[in-house]
């Protein structure tokens, strides 16, 4: 089983996985959980040529999918060959996101692309975790190039999460509110999602 964590910066996106691997360890469930851009080393390194300024989109995009090529060979088929439930932060949505809908390269060209590479794959369930930006923002301290961008750019970066939240697979959570609530929805929607007690 594939997990994706989707939304805004500052939305909690890194904690709600955290928590979720935490409690999966508590049921004695193995997994594997992993950011992108990031995840293996290799993949490391192309996160901190990503966050260059000055990319054109496409190259953002190229980046992007090698990170994700390396990922699914040699992270996420073996887990999911060894029954793990994989845990992504940031997965196709994100792409979808940031290089289709706000990049200006349309959703339907990325993802031709991504199927073309391979790495076009449908988690089995995402959260889309929803708070308003200017919230959002005051969350954290400002420090990629996508962070700093200004206020529109979160607002239309929210809206195009919303709009791509449409598939079975999607649960958007509005996440602004106390952490304990957020994470008892997206921990019950796993437990459904896993048939584990209670869900």
């Amino acid at each position: 089983m594939i997990i994706s964590f989707e939304g805004g910066e500052g939305t909690g996106k890194s904690t709600h996985a955290k928590i979720l691997c935490a409690h999966l360890e508590q049921h004695g469930l193995p997994w594997l959980s992993f950011r992108e851009p990031g995840g293996s080393p290799f993949s490391e390194d192309i996160r901190g040529l990503f966050f260059h300024e000055g990319l054109d989109t496409i190259t953002e995009l190229l980046l992007i999918l090698a990170s994700r090529r390396e990922n699914v060979v040699n992270l996420v088929r073996p887990a999911l060959e060894q029954g793990k439930v994989v845990i992504i932060d940031r997965f196709i949505d994100s792409t979808l996101a940031y290089q289709g809908v706000l990049g200006g390269l349309g959703i339907g060209r990325v993802r031709e692309l991504m199927e073309k590479t391979e790495t076009w794959i449908e988690p089995d369930l995402t959260f889309v975790l929803d708070v308003d930006p200017g919230r959002a923002l005051k969350r954290i301290v400002p420090g990629d190039k996508f962070e700093l961008r200004e206020p529109a750019y979160h607002q239309r970066l929210r809206q195009a999460f919303l709009d791509l939240a449409v598939g079975a697979r999607h649960c958007i959570i509005d996440a602004d509110r106390p952490r304990d609530q957020v994470s008892a929805e997206i921990l019950s929607a796993v437990d459904r999602e896993l048939q584990l007690p209670g869900g």
